[in-house]
């Protein structure tokens, strides 16, 4: 699981840890993760879908 604002470790789709369905996608790896949307009950972001081409 990482927080917002820190750098995604691989290219993919990212989940909030809460079940909202909230995704993020990224296809590259060291990106920003964005803040949770507002009202969202989660903590952090967790990779649900590893991307080809990850650098990790």
């Amino acid at each position: 699981m990482w927080k917002p604002g820190q750098k995604a470790p691989a290219s993919g789709f990212y989940e909030c840890d809460a079940g909202c369905w909230h995704r993020f996608s990224t296809n590259v790896a060291g990106h920003v993760l964005p803040p949770l949307p507002d009202g969202c009950a989660g903590t952090g972001w967790r990779l649900v879908e590893q991307r080809p081409g990850s650098a990790e």
